[in-house]
C-alpha cells in the first residue's frame, strides 16, 4: 500500500513544520496551515501560487533539500520521502 503524500505536506517533511515554512515564502508563520484545507480552486495539500513554489524550491536549493518541481505539483510517495530523509548516502550518489 503506497501512503501518498501531498504537495504541502513534502514541504512540512523535507523543510520543516508550517511555523517555519510561512516566513520563507514571505507568509505568517500560521498560513501554510490553510494549504492542508482546500478552497474553490485549489485542493487539498495543494500550494497556493506558483511564486510560492519557486521560493520553496530556491530555499531547498540554497539549503541542500532535496525537493524537486514535481514534489511541489503532484506530491510524493511516503517512502520515496522517507528515502530523501535517511542518513547516508542516497542511490544517486552511488552511482
Amino acid at each position: 500500500m503506497v501512503n501518498w503524500l501531498t504537495p504541502a505536506e513534502v514541504v512540512f517533511r523535507l523543510i520543516g513544520r508550517p511555523e517555519r515554512v510561512g516566513p520563507i515564502v514571505g507568509q505568517h508563520e500560521k498560513s501554510p496551515y490553510t494549504w492542508l484545507r482546500g478552497s474553490a480552486w485549489r485542493d487539498p495539500g495543494d500550494l497556493p501560487t506558483p511564486r510560492t513554489q519557486r521560493l520553496l524550491l530556491a530555499y531547498a536549493a540554497q539549503h541542500g533539500i532535496p525537493l524537486t518541481a514535481r514534489h511541489l505539483i503532484e506530491g510524493a510517495d511516503e517512502a520515496e520521502i522517507a528515502a530523501l530523509l535517511a542518513p547516508g548516502p542516497r542511490q544517486e550518489d552511488a552511482a
